[in-house]
């Protein structure tokens, strides 16, 4: 008697089937595998795009970062520190200008020239109003950054350190899934190497009858139930088919792990690149000014010097008081030109990628090079990995079709040439991942 089947009253349907308890294991083992492997490649897929995006953004902030810089300390801060320092040279000299014509010809000519420019200086310039202007040190240039950054922020917000964390997550859950996916695969392996309790190999009993099982479906072989001549042979093509599982899984990661180190070394070398440039404009201006204080101190002492042997008259203590005043006013220039070429720091209202440029020195660049030659090193190493488990993966296949077509047509005797293959492939393997 078989049980009847839906729609046929009569029992005249041939008997249903089903899969026996290993059969189904197997399948089930199947699917887990092939589910976490998918699941995998699309948080891989994640992540990769999250490590793409951080680069995009690198490139968006450190871009903004360089033109900030070079407006800032190339167009604005020279003419702001020319306008300070003749304010500065005027305010010194007023007191002085009904006492010779000297002093009142210095200080007319001072303080024209701080009046035209900044008359002329548009609104939105640091020197078009006095909102950065400070009477004993001079503008403020790092606020002024710190406003042309508020006023653009859609790139100066951007957090690619952040972008780069979630991608960094994705990876994580990706490995995750490799290692269920992984933990299946053995998982599979064990339980075709395991001789099964007779209750597991017979189908259980009904009452209403014998329920035929498909016996001879297995998606992967099976050792435990090999003929003891086969046994062996069949440890062997099992061997083969779990490296067919694994070494995808190894692939993926490696491919996962050399597009993070190629994004990693990218966005370091947009961060040297943009630290040279900023920096070395912030250095050049510094630079500038501090010399510009040097030859106003030279240029006192020299006024100093040519009325140093002059008899003393009206004029000549007239023209050591504009030495004097000179003098005091290279000094308060060098205060200027330092106050107005600082560094950075996070109290002035300026973004990180703008405080970590400007602060960067040449001898910094050094280990930020060697430091983007690392992730490159190790993209490269990730990349010649996954290029070894490619090679290891066809030697796979090839031992796969061998020992299946030996098994088959029974000539045992040959299946040392898939062994030797699959021996290579797993050498490569272990090679592959441990250098």
């Amino acid at each position: 008697m078989t049980d009847p089947t839906p729609g046929d009253p009569a029992g005249t349907a041939p008997p249903r089937q089903r899969f026996c308890l290993r059969t189904r294991v197997q399948f089930v083992l199947m699917a887990v595998i092939v589910g976490a492997t998918l699941v995998a490649t699309w948080q891989f897929k994640k992540a990769g795009d999250g490590y793409q995006d951080a680069v995009a953004e690198e490139l968006k902030l450190q871009a903004a970062v360089q033109e900030e810089a070079r407006h800032l300390y190339a167009d604005e801060a020279p003419l702001a520190f020319r306008v300070a320092a003749a304010a500065g040279r005027a305010e010194v000299l007023g007191p002085l200008r009904d006492g010779g014509r000297l002093a009142a010809s210095e200080f007319a000519l001072a303080e024209q020239e701080a009046v035209s420019i900044r008359d002329r200086a548009r609104p939105e310039h640091i020197v078009g109003s006095d909102r950065y202007l400070d009477a004993r040190k001079g503008y403020d240039v790092l606020r002024r950054l710190a406003d042309q950054e508020k006023r653009n922020p859609a790139d100066h917000r951007l957090a690619p350190d952040r972008t780069m964390a979630q991608g960094d997550r994705w990876a994580l859950w990706g490995r995750i899934s490799l290692a269920v996916a992984g933990a299946a695969i053995l998982a599979a392996l064990a339980a075709a190497s395991v001789l099964r309790p007779e209750a597991w190999r017979l189908p259980p009993p009904s009452a209403g009858g014998p329920r035929r099982l498909v016996r001879d479906i297995d998606p992967i072989p099976q050792p435990a139930t090999a003929a003891p001549d086969r046994q062996r042979g069949t440890q062997l093509h099992l061997l083969v088919v779990g490296l067919l599982f694994l070494l995808p899984l190894f692939q993926l990661a490696a491919a996962s792990g050399e597009q993070r180190a190629q994004a990693e070394a990218s966005r370091q070398a947009l961060r040297l690149g943009a630290a040279i440039v900023a920096s070395g404009q912030r250095a050049a201006f510094l630079t500038q000014a501090v010399t510009a204080s040097h030859v106003a101190d030279i240029h006192a002492a020299a006024r100093e010097i040519a009325v140093l042997y002059e008899k003393d008259s009206p004029a000549v203590r007239h023209e050591r008081a504009v030495a004097g005043a000179e003098t005091r006013h290279a000094s308060r220039l060098r205060v200027v030109a330092e106050h107005m070429g600082r560094a950075p720091t996070a109290a002035d209202g300026v973004s990180a990628a703008s405080v970590a440029a400007l602060r960067a020195r040449p001898e910094d660049w050094p280990d930020m090079r060697t430091e983007q030659s690392r992730h490159k090193d190790l993209a490269d190493a990730a990349g010649l990995r996954g290029l070894y488990l490619a090679a290891a993966t066809t030697l796979a296949v090839l031992a796969e079709v061998l020992a299946a077509a030996f098994l088959e047509s029974g000539r045992l005797s040959w299946m040392g040439w898939p062994t030797g293959l699959a021996a290579v492939s797993i050498g490569i393997t272990a090679w592959s991942m441990l250098a």
